[in-house]
């Protein structure tokens, strides 16, 4: 169905462009910014890299093998960039829109730790949210991650997510108003920063204290952090039934 990827809340990504800006401490070990190094790229410092018209037609790929399955195939929007990063052509991301409006048997994940830009960088026709488009934004700490939270909320979506990863510091009691879904992870790979069981544990009971679904990606550490809290596995998606408005 798809090419092969780490990231198992997701079946495939796909990346408008290439490239970002580091914004928030989330960014200080970005595995997105070392990739881009070690295959001798320089994107990270506003020469965003275009991609090529083969990358273009695999969204399209993806969608006719979802309707010839019956399935619905999520991508998650952007691995290798920030759909709604001030630095990108503004073409590059209305094709992105086009390219999702045509797509329907596709659950696009767009997430973002540009959470003031959403809603002015939405399409014009986004009425109440398109039916196959989820909102995320990155919450890694409480000084740049809960004020996003707020921005997210400000936005009509079919579903809104938190992918709270990585988690840097405890982020103490949590509105969940409005958001349908919770990805929790530690940070991984070289200079990694521990992220403490209980800053989860906390975040997966209020959770269920709110009726979230909750998604515990992984524990962080220097190469692949466990998949368990606390010796229990939680790989929860969203009820599309119940999702936010």
């Amino acid at each position: 169905m798809s090419e092969i990827t780490g990231i198992d809340w997701t079946d495939s990504t796909f990346n408008p462009w290439w490239g970002c800006t580091k914004v928030s401490p989330a960014c200080d070990n970005c595995y997105a910014a070392a990739l881009d190094h070690r295959t001798g790229g320089d994107h990270w410092n506003g020469n965003l890299k275009t991609l090529s018209e083969n990358n273009w037609s695999k969204p399209f790929t993806w969608n006719r093998k979802a309707a010839k399955a019956g399935i619905r195939h999520k991508v998650f929007s952007g691995s290798m960039c920030d759909v709604f990063d001030n630095a990108a052509d503004p073409a590059l991301r209305e094709r992105l829109f086009e390219t999702i409006r045509n797509t329907p048997n596709i659950d696009w994940q767009l997430l973002t730790k540009r959470a003031p830009n959403i809603k002015k960088m939405l399409p014009a026709d986004w009425g109440n949210g398109w039916p196959n488009v989820w909102l995320g934004v990155t919450c890694e700490d409480v000084k740049h991650g809960l004020h996003r939270i707020e921005h997210l909320r400000q936005v009509p979506a079919k579903v809104r997510f938190l992918s709270i990863e990585p988690l840097l510091e405890d982020l103490g009691e949590l509105n969940l108003t409005g958001i349908d879904w919770v990805i929790v992870g530690g940070e991984s790979g070289p200079g990694y920063r521990p992220m403490k069981p209980e800053w989860a544990e906390s975040i997966r009971a209020q959770c269920d204290q709110q009726g979230v679904a909750f998604f515990f990606k992984q524990g962080g550490g220097l190469r692949h952090g466990i998949k368990t809290l606390n010796g229990q596995t939680y790989k929860v998606f969203p009820s599309l039934e119940g999702a936010a408005a």
